[in-house]
């Protein structure tokens, strides 16, 4: 039933529950604020919103008050304008720029203010000049001199941070940054701190918020109205000339961003308030990492093709022709092409239509991909089945189990929508052999040995009396000898899951199951569990385009849509398709791709993806490398050519939900570049291709002709929502049966820690943001040796140290740190960036979880 009040003469209805600010918004009636925002509590502290109401006493808050049936209310009285006028003169009088509208015309030339003058003598000098909601009041207000004396706080610039500098002689104490780090990111680094006139916003004792729990989601700064807090890297840019909306390619949460340019150059990136997976919320990558990323120094600015053992820029004309002369000798199974999860659907698409009707291969496999082995086609084809929850519905759930994902550190908005669950009041239960941060917030967190968490799980089903001759053998000593998880902690999770069961569960999983030689029985067994919790399930695939690069057919044994290569049914679809014969023989996967270079069987190579510099790669006759920056590949390279990064590029990428979702040009490609898409067609056309996609919207077309879950991602019908692609369902959902045989240990007595690997997601295509985003590497470690202090102490290895990390592939040295205590003995850590290299493992980069090494002390390894 809907409430009829009036404001300012005009008929409003409004929704029980809502403010008078709510209502009066609605109804497109401003009334000004400067501590209200939709996603925060309301504070009424600012007083600017102050209003009058018939047979209410006093000016009330209009955000503050609820509506009710027959309220008058009235916005813009005399009084109440003059009540607004005295609290802005009075929070301009401790401002030390006046933000009063100058009535001089200078046009183009700022000839400057008199500071802390209580009268505009000219144009302001600010970071937030032209966005500050104050000059947006003084306009409004009609403000133009001050009646009361100027004091000034005489606080120093904070600029220790990396992200942002913090001025608070500029704010106005609103609590817009203390109430979304404390109510939206359930973070609370920020607080007012001293009393009275010596209020100010800050920390904990006044630490850096390196020092204090912030992620740098950046939150504080998008909400803050003054230049109080202000982007270090965009805070002199001005304001934008346009804003685009597009998708962070980071990960595969896929946030929509609001893209902010200014002359044809990116100037920052903030979130879209109505973005379907991340409600205007952004971690430090997606909020600061991009323009850095973008604006490169060392981006690609032409072709370039290799003369006389020297790379020189030439024109694409000439490089395309180099390019199709050179591919055209090594057709078949001696060509292959690895791809980027980060590239769109489209690049991706064509890339391997290109590499299978024109170069007749299907070497074709993504760098980031699930890890080579016997189970590596049934762990893609778990993408196919994605039908869980929504990731904005995690936030609903009672109770949420997490098994081997790490989400603040790989998914921070996913780790959010838990935080949000657990303000709620939700359970939490958590597998991992680390102690995360998600683990020191569970209810019960179990510890199990690497890659047996299948084991625990299939106890719990029979403790929860779920029907299944799988492991009716199955013994809780048992489990607990081969998983190392106490008895009490196993029955502590299942009555938490029994008390639990009622309400809504939502079970999360990432690489911790993904990525082990146990993988497709843990998911079977975490899918026969949530069958019975009547859970949903949520596979966090790794990189922004994970799913969808799976999708296109980015692998050497199924074509678009997860059809099989070997099915010729299957095949004839694509045949008919695209007028060509496919073979019948699956091809190699990356790992295979890199073997097969060793031993001369691959002698050509298309590399689009993020491959470290493997010393193989000098054997090839001929390598294309295409990529947005100088990598060190190109040191093999006979040709490279500029691609244009998501900024510069119409395109879809495909989240963890399976939602495909639009990238916009927000830019001109850099110089020369081009996108993927476009580079892959142009040069299957110089080899007789009789491709034509005068768009990206053309090449999706052919994508939805070919795999009907993408009938819907239709460019025209792809707004912000994005389309949620889904596939027929192979066979009706059912309890699983998978194994329960006891694994060979991966630990040997010549190499006897296990190894956990994390394959950050801190890289862009070539570009690793630790290295190349100033202050990245301040907030996250990488290539740190993590020892439980136990094993620290018997190796006689201390905190600082150096390390030698020695594994059946060869060694590598790592600075310790032992002090955290969040690993079990014979365990060690490691996070890497799929950038960087190792010669701990055979590609020099894992792509499993888990390795069998040993740690020994280097006598002259120095202090940090």
């Amino acid at each position: 039933m809907s409430i009829s009040l009036t404001i300012n003469g005009l008929e409003v209805k409004a929704e029980p529950g809502m403010t008078v600010l709510q209502a009066a918004q609605a109804r497109g009636i401003y009334i000004p604020t400067l501590c209200y925002l939709p996603q925060l509590r309301p504070a009424g502290a600012c007083r600017m919103c102050v209003v009058e109401v018939e047979q209410m006493r006093g000016y009330p808050s209009a955000c503050t008050v609820p509506v009710a049936e027959g309220m008058v209310v009235r916005t813009e009285t005399e009084a109440a304008q003059n009540l607004r006028r005295e609290i802005l003169a009075l929070i301009l009088s401790e401002h030390p720029y006046t933000c009063l509208v100058c009535k001089v015309d200078c046009g183009l030339f700022h000839c400057g203010t008199i500071r802390k003058a209580a009268v505009t003598t000219g144009c302001q000098y600010c970071p937030s000049n032209g966005t500050c909601e104050l000059q947006k009041l003084v306009d409004y207000l009609e403000v133009r001199d001050l009646p009361y004396p100027i004091s000034y706080r005489g606080l120093p610039v904070e600029q220790d941070d990396p992200f942002f500098d913090r001025d608070y002689n500029l704010c106005i104490l609103c609590g817009r940054c203390v109430r979304v780090c404390q109510e939206v990111r359930h973070i609370g680094a920020l607080a007012f701190v001293n009393r009275g006139q010596h209020t100010i916003v800050g920390t904990a004792f006044g630490n850096s918020h390196l020092d204090t729990n912030c992620e740098f989601c950046g939150s504080c700064v998008d909400v803050c109205p003054t230049g109080a807090l202000a982007d270090k890297r965009a805070k002199w840019e001005g304001v934008p000339t346009s804003t685009v909306s597009s998708i962070c390619p980071y990960c595969s949460v896929g946030c929509s961003v609001q893209a902010q340019v200014k002359n044809n150059k990116l100037i920052r990136t903030v979130g879209l308030a109505d973005g379907p997976t991340n409600d205007g919320q952004l971690c430090s990558r997606g909020r600061f990492g991009v323009v850095d990323v973008v604006h490169h120094p060392t981006r690609l600015k032409a072709p370039l093709v290799r003369r006389n053992g020297r790379l020189v820029e030439t024109s694409w004309e000439e490089a395309l022709a180099v390019v199709a002369e050179r591919l055209g000798s090594y057709q078949g199974d001696s060509f292959a092409a690895v791809a980027s999860a980060g590239a769109t659907n489209e690049e991706n698409y064509l890339l391997q239509k290109f590499t299978r009707t024109v170069m007749g291969s299907h070497n074709i496999a993504l760098a980031a991909g699930f890890p080579d082995g016997a189970n590596a086609l049934e762990l893609a084809n778990t993408l196919r089945d994605i039908d869980g929850p929504a990731i904005h519905e995690v936030r609903e759930a009672d109770c949420i189990v997490v098994i081997g994902a790490n989400l603040k550190e790989s998914h921070p908005i996913l780790d959010l929508e838990i935080r949000h669950a657990l303000s709620r009041g939700a359970a939490l239960l958590t597998f991992d052999t680390r102690q995360t941060e998600l683990a020191k917030k569970a209810e019960v967190w179990l510890q199990p040995k690497a890659g047996t968490d299948y084991l625990l799980l299939a106890w719990m089903m029979k403790a929860l009396n779920v029907e299944s001759s799988t492991f009716n053998s199955l013994d809780l000593q048992q489990v607990t000898v081969r998983t190392g998880v106490a008895p009490i902690e196993v029955i502590k999770a299942v009555q938490l899951l029994t008390e639990q069961r009622a309400g809504r569960t939502v079970i999360i999983y990432g690489s911790g199951v993904t990525h082990y030689p146990t993988a497709v029985d843990t998911i079977k067994a975490i899918r026969s569990l949530a069958l019975a919790l009547g859970a949903g399930v949520i596979g966090v695939a790794g990189e922004g385009n994970f799913v969808g690069s799976h999708d296109m057919g980015v692998h050497p044994a199924l074509l678009p849509g997860y059809a099989a290569v070997a099915d010729p049914e299957a095949r004839g679809v694509f045949e008919t398709h695209w007028h060509v014969k496919l073979g019948d023989r699956t091809g190699l996967s990356y790992e295979g791709i890199a073997q097969g270079i060793k031993q001369g069987q691959i002698k050509a190579l298309w590399l689009a993806g993020e491959v470290p510099p493997l010393p193989e790669l000098a054997n090839l006759e001929f390598l294309l490398v295409q990529d947005i920056v100088e990598t060190e590949a190109m040191q093999y390279a006979h040709v490279v050519l500029p691609a244009a990064t998501f900024a510069e590029q119409d395109g879809t990428l495909t989240n963890l939900e399976g939602r495909v979702q639009r990238l916009h040009q927000a830019i001109p490609p850099f110089k020369l570049a081009q996108p993927g898409w476009v580079i892959v067609s142009n040069v299957a056309q110089r080899m007789g291709a009789r491709w034509f996609y005068p768009s990206a919207a053309a090449v999706m077309a052919e994508i939805a002709a070919v795999v009907p879950a993408y009938a819907g991602a239709n460019y025209d019908r792809l707004h912000l929502a994005g389309h949620v692609r889904r596939f027929e369902p192979v066979s009706p959902v059912q309890p699983s049966l998978f194994n329960l045989e006891e694994n060979l240990p991966c630990t040997s007595d010549a190499f006897p820690l296990t190894l956990l690997t994390e394959h950050n997601l801190l890289y862009y295509r070539g570009v690793c943001l630790t290295e190349q985003v100033d202050g990245m590497n301040l907030i996250k470690q990488e290539e740190i040796l993590h020892l439980n202090p136990d094993d620290a102490v018997r190796l006689g290895i201390g905190d600082g140290r150096l390390a030698k990390v020695i594994s059946p592939y060869g060694s590598a040295e790592y600075l310790v740190q032992a002090k955290d205590g969040s690993l079990p003995e014979g365990t060690a850590f490691i996070s890497f960036n799929r950038v960087s290299s190792s010669a701990l493992f055979p590609t020099l980069n894992p792509s499993a979880k888990a390795y069998a090494v040993r740690v020994e002390t280097l006598e002259n390894g120095g202090n940090k």
